[in-house]
């Protein structure tokens, strides 16, 4: 294939896309059928691979501190992973957060403002918290069972104080 012909392919595809979302309509990926988008390297596009549909999802709602942003649980690549949205963000002040799941959809039922403590044995953790704000991605490991946890938590580990928590949402 020509260079102008994946230009033109490009050019168009954007177009569309663009289209789309201008008028708020979804576009799906399709596997590529045309001998001449066939040619296409796979650095030019097509259908991704491993990336489902959401398996679960939920906004976070203030604890401890403000916060903003949401989660999506969904499977790629056979794994499942926990992706914090782009506009995350909690306190960057505070020490020593963690991602954890917690198997109550009310995990702040039993504590007491101001620091939300969780007791020892309620809740399960992920992984450190990456960076106080942004996107970022957590791999769930296989031996934490997600039908037994009803909401995730951002938490300070060092004063046992929930920043935020949300319930985990189909």
């Amino acid at each position: 294939m020509s260079r102008s012909s994946r230009a033109l392919l490009r050019t168009g595809a954007l177009t569309v896309v663009a289209a789309a979302a201008l008028f708020g309509v979804a576009l799906h990926a399709a596997p590529l059928q045309s001998p001449l988008l066939a040619q296409m390297s796979p650095t030019m596009g097509g259908p991704s691979k491993g990336m489902g549909m959401a398996m679960a999802k939920g906004s976070f709602r203030k604890a401890e501190a403000p916060v903003s942003g949401g989660f999506t649980i969904s499977e790629e690549g056979g794994k499942k992973v926990l992706t914090l949205s782009g506009d995350f963000k909690t306190n960057d002040m505070a020490p020593d957060l963690w991602v954890a799941f917690s198997p109550s959809a009310a995990p702040l039922a039993m504590s007491k403002a101001p620091a939300f403590p969780l007791k020892p044995g309620s809740y399960t953790l992920l992984s450190k918290l990456k960076s106080s704000k942004g996107a970022q991605s957590y791999v769930i490991p296989a031996s934490i069972d997600l039908k037994a946890q009803k909401s995730v938590l951002i938490w300070c580990q060092k004063f046992n104080a929930t920043m935020a928590w949300s319930p985990l949402k189909p």
